[in-house]
């Protein structure tokens, strides 16, 4: 395993840099610079580029959409470093919207990239299906309505997809991407009890929209509107030849990126998964 280089020196030489992130998407057109929208790169890109005074070009572990939000998005920028760490860090802070804060901030290896040495991904969705919905919480959870939920029906939904599938049905189009095998190491649903529930569920890679559809499949079960017979066969004979529910992008998390190679010292800086005040309280359904 790598250790990161925490380097508190002053530097003139080339350095990686590589940042843990947490944003609220809500006022933001996804994770990448896109023309006339508002983007986390763009604006985190033009924050180190006034701090460093130089252009940078940032490399996130993996793009995220519209609404969808983050704890612990991973970037890295190769810079030449004119200010020690420390400062470096809360000067970026100051600069940067409250919707968006870099949480942890040390130099890498030079050739550590966010996207190539990923090897997995940890997503978090939110719900809530009880009577009476928070107001603040819109931006934050899906609200589908008061539902009663048929919780051994969910956990056969959700064991279905563990290991390793061709997603391809459960993706949508607009992906560059050739090979639609990925695989579900853990998927988990935690009840917090009146009405607020939260999926949990890890792999070593998703394709678009992937997790949204696969949550929107299974509600559709939940609905009664699908039997978890068409999930199977969606499975089995995988293309996007029928409807697929995509459930909406402001009850998303990206929660954690896994880089065995490199000790991130995980503990220190990731966040807590939101909301905060629902931390072990729930009983978990796997």
């Amino acid at each position: 395993m790598h250790k990161l280089k925490d380097s508190t020196s002053r530097s003139t030489k080339r350095n990686n840099l590589v940042m843990i992130i947490e944003y609220d998407g809500t006022n933001y057109f996804g994770w990448q610079s896109q023309p006339n929208h508002r983007s986390v790169q763009s604006v985190l890109t033009q924050g180190l580029s006034s701090v460093l005074n130089q252009p940078v070009v940032l490399h996130a572990s993996g793009r995220t959409d519209a609404g969808v939000h983050a704890l612990g998005q991973v970037a890295n920028c190769h810079v030449e470093l004119n200010l020690d760490i420390p400062p470096l860090f809360r000067a970026l802070n100051s600069y940067l919207p409250p919707d968006i804060r870099v949480i942890h901030l040390q130099e890498a290896p030079f050739s550590f990239n966010a996207r190539k040495d990923a090897t997995g991904k940890e997503y978090h969705y939110w719900m809530y299906c009880g009577s009476q919905f928070p107001v603040f919480m819109r931006h934050y959870m899906f609200y589908p309505g008061n539902y009663r939920i048929d919780w051994p029906l969910l956990k056969e939904c959700i064991n279905l997809f563990l290991g390793e599938h061709d997603f391809t049905a459960y993706s949508a189009s607009g992906s560059s991407a050739v090979n639609m095998v990925r695989e579900i190491h853990q998927f988990e649903v935690c009840d917090y009890k009146d009405g607020f529930l939260s999926f949990r569920i890890v792999g070593n890679g998703f394709l678009y929209k992937m997790v949204r559809i696969l949550l929107g499949e299974i509600w559709m079960v939940q609905l009664g509107k699908k039997k978890i017979d068409d999930l199977h066969f969606a499975l089995s004979q995988p293309n996007r030849g029928k409807h697929r529910l995509c459930l909406p992008p402001h009850g998303l998390y990206l929660t954690r990126v896994f880089y065995p190679d490199y000790d991130f010292g995980e503990s220190d800086h990731f966040s807590l998964s939101f909301p905060f005040f629902f931390q072990n309280k729930g009983s978990i359904f796997k």
